[in-house]
């Protein structure tokens, strides 16, 4: 079931970028094999507008690779054109994620995967840590939310795929090399919540998908990167929509109950009327129910902005 969760870590967060499994939309795998799909003279950007007063929302992919950059040059100027960027979270605190995690993702109830996986999970699990190199003993002691997110982080990169080069880092380092001012629409803590929050047996469904389907996951982000890049909205809101009839409380979990948070605090940064850029993942930016549909519905004028 990964191949029809991965999507969605274009819209978690820096947090659960490796959690591809827990934030995705729909099944990437007929796509596979077949050409990629033609660019669509749209940008992952849009302008919105009230009053005289506009600021301009990007969807970010929290996992590229360095051969992504440089951009499109109309999402640099939409940058270059803001005083302040909001982010997910502020990165500039993303170490005390660390941390946090460690201390949220372990069992501290008595509890280990043994005696919690069925025997045949814990055993593909353990055989699947060996193919990384980890002993069992490295992840007894983690939630499987957290495993989860550990096994997907190293599938991922092993190919290249790297927070490091994700969109939202790319520009929290040019806003500070800038010295814009940089806010977070939530907390490290919050992000971590929608994780650690799951319940148990979501967390046993989280980590059998991840094992299920975690060779693919590279050849999967390539086409979600594809699609990014080529500006084609209306294939990740398909993506999307065809999650909901599966996932319905974990996608109102991870995406809409967070969109309903944002967009008051989207609108303050539109009312104050200083030049603004909000880049949060891309899942939230489209279909039903997302940031610039909840925009729509409140009057605002939301504009996409062609390539340059």
């Amino acid at each position: 079931m990964l191949h029809r969760l991965l999507p969605i870590a274009l819209a978690c967060g820096r947090l659960g970028v490796a959690v591809v499994a827990l934030l995705s939309a729909t099944s990437l795998a007929p796509a596979f094999g077949q050409s990629a799909p033609a660019a669509t003279g749209q940008l992952p950007l849009w302008e919105v507008s009230s009053g005289g007063n506009s600021i301009y929302l990007m969807g970010s992919v929290h996992l590229l690779r360095q051969d992504a950059y440089p951009l499109d040059p109309a999402l640099y100027e939409a940058f270059d054109a803001a005083r302040v960027v909001a982010f997910e979270v502020d990165l500039a605190t993303a170490q005390a994620a660390a941390p946090m995690m460690m201390a949220r993702g372990l069992f501290s109830d008595g509890n280990t995967l043994r005696s919690v996986l069925p025997s045949d999970l814990y055993a593909d699990l353990n055989r699947r840590l060996a193919a990384y190199g980890l002993p069992p003993q490295a992840v007894e002691m983690m939630k499987p939310w957290m495993v989860g997110m550990t096994l997907n982080a190293l599938a991922l990169q092993r190919m290249g795929y790297s927070p490091e080069y994700g969109v939202d880092m790319h520009f929290f380092e040019r806003a500070r090399t800038a010295g814009k001012r940089v806010v977070g629409l939530e907390t490290i803590e919050e992000q971590i919540e929608v994780f650690d929050g799951l319940t148990p047996d979501q967390q046993v469904a989280l980590l059998e998908s991840t094992l299920e389907e975690i060779d693919t996951a590279s050849e999967m982000m390539d086409e979600i990167s594809v699609i990014w890049s080529n500006g084609d909205v209306e294939r990740l809101a398909e993506l999307l929509n065809d999650s909901m009839k599966d996932h319905p409380e974990l996608m109102e979990r991870v995406l809409y109950q967070r969109n309903r948070n944002w967009v008051p605090q989207i609108e303050a940064l539109l009312r104050a009327g200083e030049p603004a850029i909000v880049i949060v993942g891309m899942g939230h930016m489209v279909g039903p129910g997302s940031v610039t549909a909840l925009l729509r519905e409140r009057g605002y004028e939301v504009t996409p902005v062609a390539p340059r």
